[in-house]
């Protein structure tokens, strides 16, 4: 679950550098409200973050920028837990957890401590003051 804002038919979730934004034409006519985005584990396109190389026009991350804090294969599943690079370093850290095929990550040669970048495919907004807000938090 990511908080955010929507704004002119986009979803941002985050603030500053690490920001990312998501087509939301359904709420084109919510402006500047709250959101609430599910995006499930398996719809997170992970990649090595290399700064510079994957930034929009503003010169912004197209997607969250996280540190593996661990990874667990399974099977064909690997299982990654990640601590976004703009969370708080004291107190209670925000965990997003991501999966990817474990043939992508042995093949991506992943370790903890590295920096990645992710990028929701598909997420499921809850804007505030719907009536569905209120169940989603």
């Amino acid at each position: 679950m990511f908080h955010g804002r929507v704004e002119q038919g986009e979803v941002v979730i985050g603030s500053g550098p690490q920001g990312v934004r998501l087509d939301s034409p359904e709420h084109h006519d919510a402006e500047d409200a709250k959101v609430l985005a599910y995006v499930r584990p398996h719809d997170l396109d992970v990649e090595r973050y290399t700064p510079g190389t994957q930034a929009n026009d503003a010169a912004r991350p197209r997607g969250i920028v996280a540190r593996l804090s661990r990874a667990i294969v399974v099977g064909p599943i690997a299982r990654l837990e990640l601590i976004p690079e703009d969370a708080p370093q004291a107190g209670e850290q925000t965990v997003i957890e991501a999966q990817i095929p474990a043939s992508q990550y042995r093949k991506l040669g992943l370790a903890e401590g590295d920096v990645l970048v992710l990028t929701p495919r598909k997420a499921r907004v809850f804007v505030e003051g719907n009536q569905n807000f209120a169940h989603a938090a």
